[in-house]
């Protein structure tokens, strides 16, 4: 290699020095390699930087640090008091309360300075923040019934958001495709927290759409793949891990959501099985996420052969489901590095962090053992202990999340304590539909009953309801007569795993358990569940769910049995 030389790949500097792979002085807010050579430089992030502003200005020493200087405050204008109010709630509320424990960087920084100079974020954020504050009053709307004002604002500044979006539409650049995937982020989390999942659902396959077409352009002029790369701090990949947290969540409830195509090319790349290390708790969500993206994918493909009756290469799916293991068991030792070096004796947010990292990690670990036998559900019954385990780790957030050092913290006053990310749902809701054991499932539906906040798109009412009813007609009166479920308590039940009960049969049990979801409150959610009988023949139960507004729960619809 000649001197001077490096192959090292270029992930720092300016979007123009990147793309020519060459080192960028990382001056700013123009890099002066290429106005030198007069190249047009496009700036280090969405906003930062560019070709505008005079070449030859001072420069602050603190500019050598790229965050400090992409997101230096900067005043966000308002043209009302209003307007001012609900961004007053946004700042101080909203983006403190809605990322969760796993909090992005994209929350803390990149939506501020997005906003102070792009139309379209700032008015996205104003309908956001209106549309928090007014959620925990929310009721059902009659129809042809006026807006509040709340109400009003919100769908005023929506309206405004989209009007400023067209210009980046027509664009197309990367640029304009960041503002757009921001923006569309935005619009999800807003939907979800009115309760409009159907909208929701339809911004978040837009935004995945538009994900994957970016990503495909980055990979082929930049040469990597940004989401293969979980330590690259950059507005691109912040913005693709919130979306790959959001896909994920609505996976997990089995919504059909666009399939991304980086997710097949991690499921098809050769990614480090062993030595693996974690430098944060961050670091470690972003490996499970793939994770869990990978297993989700892996099963969905496998599902979706079997429908169409495609002769299946089985050998090719369990060297898949053997990676995946693998892997797995790679993060969970890493993972107990990370925990050695990092846990502290006080309780914070970092222990809620490795609780809930934990958490999904056993969830995972099931998954991907039996996602390639759908029509096994005695297969779940090797899994008890890490269906314990499961409810220890859920029992052990609740204590954690209520303690005293972090109650005010994490539960501000005045609003609810809905968040976009994952929490405890996803996990009890698995406990309670896949656990067999009437005494382990039975308290996670009691779990659940006890939980009315929202994560994302599962509102804890309706997840509540339907897991309530799936165990009420797997079990039927099978359990009759049985005191096992009354004498086995859930505290202490490590020691009660040798209570005597019956086998579920596998007759009685759902492979295959779907949620339909509604545009909003005033819609049915049906719940589609199928068995296969000791005849083999396949029984389809359906039940539609409606929302009984004064006691503030889902209930089955009359006539439903």
């Amino acid at each position: 290699m000649a001197p001077g030389t490096s192959k090292t790949k270029v992930k720092t500097g300016c979007r123009t020095c990147k793309i020519r792979k060459v080192k960028c002085d990382e001056s700013f807010p123009s890099c002066k390699r290429c106005l030198s050579t007069g190249r047009i430089c496009e700036g280090y992030g969405i906003w930062g930087g560019g070709t505008r502003s005079n070449p030859t200005s001072s420069i602050s020493p603190h500019t050598k640090s790229l965050e400090k200087v992409i997101f230096a405050p900067t005043p966000i204008k308002t043209a009302t008091k209003e307007e001012s109010r609900y961004l007053e709630w946004f700042t101080h509320r909203s983006a403190f309360k809605l990322p969760g424990i796993f909090r992005l960087e994209l929350w803390d920084k990149l939506v501020f300075q997005a906003a102070s100079t792009e139309p379209a974020v700032r008015h996205a954020i104003l309908a956001l923040g209106s549309a928090h504050k007014r959620e925990g009053r929310a009721n059902i709307s009659a129809p042809g019934s006026a807006l509040d004002k709340e109400e009003h604002f919100t769908l005023q500044h929506y309206s405004k958001a989209i009007t400023h979006l067209q210009p980046h539409f027509s664009a197309r650049d990367n640029s304009s495709i960041r503002v757009g995937l921001l923006t569309c982020l935005i619009f999800v989390i807003m939907e979800l927290i009115r309760g409009h999942w159907k909208t929701a659902i339809a911004h978040l396959q837009s935004g995945l759409k538009l994900l994957d077409e970016f990503q495909a352009r980055s990979s082929e002029v930049d040469g990597y793949s940004l989401f293969l790369e979980p330590c690259h701090a950059s507005v691109d990949s912040w913005i693709i891990q919130a979306f790959i947290r959001l896909d994920v969540q609505t996976k997990l409830m089995g919504q059909n959501s666009h399939s991304l195509n980086m997710i097949h090319e991690d499921c098809n790349s050769e990614i480090p099985i062993h030595n693996l290390t974690f430098q944060s708790v961050h670091e470690a969500r972003q490996h499970l996420d793939r994770l869990l993206g990978q297993i989700l994918y892996l099963s969905h493909e496998y599902r979706s052969q079997v429908g169409y009756q495609v002769k299946i290469n089985l050998q090719r799916f369990l060297i898949r489901q053997r990676r995946i293991e693998a892997k797995l068991g790679s993060w969970y030792q890493a993972y107990k590095n990370l925990k050695a070096v990092l846990a502290a004796e006080k309780i914070s947010t970092t222990t809620i962090a490795f609780t809930i990292l934990y958490l999904y990690y056993l969830m995972a670990g099931i998954m991907v053992d039996t996602c390639l036998r759908p029509a096994d559900q005695l297969r779940y019954d090797i899994h008890t202990t890490s269906f314990l385990l499961m409810m220890e780790q859920l029992k052990l957030l609740r204590y954690l999340t209520s303690s005293a050092p972090l109650d005010k913290e994490l539960h501000l006053p005045n609003m609810t304590n809905t968040i976009s990310d994952l929490g405890a749902f996803p996990a009890l809701f698995c406990v309670a539909i896949k656990c067999r054991v009437s005494w382990i499932r039975h308290d996670a539906v009691g779990f659940l009953k006890n939980l009315a906040h929202n994560e994302g798109i599962w509102n804890g009412p309706l997840i509540a309801s339907i897991a309530d009813e799936v165990v009420r007609i797997e079990e039927g009166s099978f359990y009759e007569g049985s005191s096992a479920v009354e004498q086995a308590s859930f505290y202490g039940a490590s020691n009660k795993l040798d209570v005597l009960q019956p086998t579920l049969p596998e007759s009685h049990r759902m492979h295959d358990v779907k949620i339909e979801l509604p545009e909003d409150y005033a819609g049915t959610v049906t719940l589609k569940c199928t068995r296969v009988l000791e005849d083999h023949s396949q029984e389809v139960i359906t039940r539609e769910f409606v929302y009984n507004e004064s006691a503030r729960r889902w209930v089955v619809k009359d006539g439903d049995t």
